[in-house]
């Protein structure tokens, strides 16, 4: 077996329905912190704003129209493998369009991909920032609200 068959894996990954979770005790699974059962009409308008302002980023100058193609058949929730394949890429090099590269020369330093730009540019931008802060009031406000009818 080569040196490099000894360390590398292929990612595989699997569509999941996310409304399973909510099959589980709420003790034993995820469902309650995914907040999948019936969210709140602000919550929905909220998170639909967020969508849309990530849109407006993801076809901006932001990213390069390979890292948009790819991020948009991810989020169509194709996987690696099937991006990779409709491309004609590797599933390496769809994972690193995402993920960017690793430096090992350079302490493992992560360099580029989709993520990292999207993450940098969803900070600086003021209308993402306000609706996130707008999330966490409406959050905060819920928890509240649950704990006062806990108590009764």
């Amino acid at each position: 077996m080569s040196k490099s068959k000894k360390y590398q894996y292929k990612i595989v990954e699997v569509n999941f329905d996310q409304t399973y979770l909510n099959n589980f005790p709420e003790e034993r699974g995820m469902g309650h912190i995914l907040e999948s059962s019936s969210p709140s009409e602000e919550m929905v308008l909220l998170r639909k704003e967020l969508v849309d302002e990530l849109y407006n980023i993801i076809h901006s100058e932001a990213l390069t129209d390979h890292q948009r193609r790819v991020l948009l058949m991810r989020v169509e929730g194709q996987t690696q493998n099937t991006i990779a394949q409709h491309l004609g890429i590797t599933q390496s090099a769809v994972h690193k369009a995402l993920h960017g590269n690793i430096d090992y020369k350079n302490d493992k330093k992560r360099y580029g991909g989709v993520y990292k730009k999207l993450k940098k540019q969803c900070a600086m931008n003021p209308t993402i920032q306000d609706i996130l802060r707008r999330i966490d009031e409406f959050k905060a406000k819920k928890h509240s609200e649950d704990e006062d009818e806990d108590l009764f």
